[in-house]
């Protein structure tokens, strides 16, 4: 259960509370039998049941859930396409594009709107992606300086140092 529904509907719906409880904290019998079958229900279906505290499971959510439609969302806007040379990622990704991309707006807003750590992992993801780039554009940077004078820049940094730099 999110801390967005704990801090929301805590203490005003049962339901909420029971879900909100760990188990070991239930004051009575009845309360942790009415609790077991809330959970009970999501496990019939197949659902792994782990217990976690409000905060833990946002944390976790916004660092699984938000990145992953997040990630599925910025791929969509390229319109990537199968091609007749896909490899075993590429088809991945395009998996990531179709699964999220056929769910709505409105649950990846929610994602980001009503769980507190999702701006802090969109922050993560922007300076992860400056990072690389700055990554690929200082590769770029060398390459085309040793291309202009025939050397790298870290030597001829060197040269210009020691005062036997000879430019050309």
């Amino acid at each position: 259960m999110s801390g967005y529904a704990k801090t929301t509907y805590g203490g005003k719906s049962k339901v909420v509370d029971e879900a909100c409880a760990h188990r070991f904290l239930c004051p009575s019998q009845a309360t942790t039998s009415r609790c077991d079958s809330f959970l009970d229900i999501f496990a019939r279906e197949g659902c792994s049941m782990v217990e976690m505290s409000c905060a833990e499971h946002d944390w976790h959510a916004a660092g699984s859930q938000f990145i992953t439609h997040t990630v599925g969302r910025v791929l969509e806007k390229l319109g990537l396409e199968s091609t007749p040379v896909d490899t075993k990622g590429y088809e991945t990704l395009l998996k990531l594009v179709e699964n999220t991309a056929g769910d709505s707006f409105d649950l990846y807003y929610g994602l980001f709107l009503y769980n507190p750590n999702a701006m802090e992992q969109l922050e993560r993801f922007g300076f992860a992606f400056e990072s690389l780039k700055k990554q690929l554009f200082g590769r770029l940077h060398g390459l085309l300086h040793k291309q202009l004078f025939g050397i790298d820049k870290e030597t001829q940094i060197t040269l210009e140092t020691t005062g036997l730099s000879t430019f050309r």
